[in-house]
């Protein structure tokens, strides 16, 4: 039910961040929180909880966008759309068509919603990943849009070709952008499919890469090449958007070093800095990174030695951004942002939180329970100190006088049932 006292707080998962020039911005991946990290002292500081937001539940959110002052978060388990406004430090919620009763996390339909977001002029764009309808939010003048053209025609003709391990048909994982209209990105199928979408009208060309039957699974773009990942057969295919000329990288072949993983995912993401191709390790023993000009391929030790740390979680986090000509990671054993550039690690700075964040974090959890009149509480899974200081602060006196008033009478009916 609780998180046990405060040492679930000894590194913080994070799923993607924002840089805004000062601080880093990110959530927690497995429970509901919002961070900030200062760059100049590398102090992490707890900045809320999204509010109407299941609190223990991996993944509320995915990828970070930023609009004069804002920051949207898109929804993976999450109910709605969520925003933060830096300026007058205030959380507001985004309905997107879904009641909080519907969106029943234990389908992967609504655990697994959207990943990729763009904006494009004013608007928040969401591609779904296994929801069935494309989002449009309209951020100035707060209007949401709803659409399953997209993803119904996908869904119709591919569906029976889906290759994840759960037979989910994932229409949408990582999108990236081709230019400021348009994005590009792979379907989790075995027929080597494509999908141009255009951010401004809608419409969507679909493509073929290759003869071959591949399943991708990670994709990237950079100046009329498109990079694409099979991860059942650890082949890196480059293609041509405008050619359709392929070319196929069998890794092993290459770095006789490398352990293929298949379905166990060799590679959690890939991404460009400068003239490189990185492809970001999470169960193999190694990351890689190829030349896109000779399309050399080396080992780049200075990122694989957390592949070396012995633990049953990946090496690294989907989080892959790249700010400034500098490449931020989240490597997940040492549960450590990863500062990255030309080579070095400019910094790793382990995600811990100080005293008064974590205790932060469990007044506002409490709250949340109470608000939902969940009133079990012990030492053996929070300070008391948190709970009073939950207590005190609850702007509602209902809840103060119900639980001063039934406290007595509960502690007497228990030991009365159990003796």
């Amino acid at each position: 039910m609780g998180i046990p006292k405060n040492n679930r707080y000894s590194g913080i998962g994070i799923f993607d961040l924002f840089d805004d020039g000062e601080e880093l911005w990110f959530t927690s991946i497995e429970y509901n929180a919002l961070f900030k990290m200062n760059k100049q002292t590398s102090e992490i500081e707890y900045a809320g909880s999204f509010p109407d937001e299941e609190w223990n539940v991996y993944r509320l959110y995915t990828s970070i966008n930023e609009w004069e002052g804002k920051l949207l978060f898109t929804p993976c388990a999450a109910c709605e759309i969520g925003i933060y406004d830096k300026i007058k430090k205030q959380f507001k919620k985004v309905n997107i068509g879904l009641s909080k009763q519907d969106n029943d996390i234990s389908k992967i339909k609504y655990g697994k919603k959207f990943v990729s977001g763009f904006i494009y002029n004013h608007t928040l764009i969401l591609i779904p990943c296994c929801y069935d309808k494309t989002v449009f939010y309209d951020i100035n003048n707060d209007k949401i849009n709803v659409s399953d053209e997209l993803y119904k025609y996908f869904y119709a003709k591919y569906n029976s070709f889906a290759t994840s391990l759960d037979s989910q048909f994932y229409f949408c994982w990582y999108a990236k952008r081709i230019n400021h209209s348009e994005i590009i990105f792979d379907l989790h199928c075995n027929q080597n499919i494509v999908v141009i979408y255009n951010l401004v009208t809608g419409k969507f060309r679909e493509r073929k890469a290759g003869d071959k039957n591949r399943s991708f699974s990670l994709i990237e773009y950079y100046d009329k090449s498109v990079y694409l990942y099979d991860e059942m057969a650890d082949v890196l295919v480059r293609w041509e958007l405008y050619t359709d000329e392929v070319i196929e990288y069998y890794i092993a072949d290459i770095l006789p070093e490398f352990q293929a993983c298949g379905l166990n995912h060799s590679f959690v993401n890939m991404i460009i800095l400068e003239n490189w191709l990185y492809l970001i390790p999470a169960n193999t023993n190694m990351a890689v990174k190829i030349n896109i000009t000779t399309m050399d391929m080396f080992i780049e030790d200075i990122l694989s030695k957390e592949c070396s740390v012995r633990s049953n979680e990946i090496a690294y986090l989907g989080l892959c951004r790249v700010f400034e000509d500098k490449m931020y990671l989240f490597r997940n054993r040492s549960k450590k942002i990863i500062i990255y550039e030309k080579g070095r690690i400019l910094q790793a700075v382990k995600t811990e939180l100080s005293s008064w964040s974590k205790h932060c974090i469990q007044k506002n959890y409490i709250i949340n329970l109470i608000n939902n009149q969940i009133y079990l509480f012990g030492e053996d899974v929070f300070l008391l100190n948190d709970f009073l200081d939950a207590v005190i602060s609850l702007k509602s006196e209902k809840y103060r006088e119900k639980i001063a008033n039934t406290t007595g009478s509960r502690i007497y009916e228990y030991i009365n049932n159990i003796c």
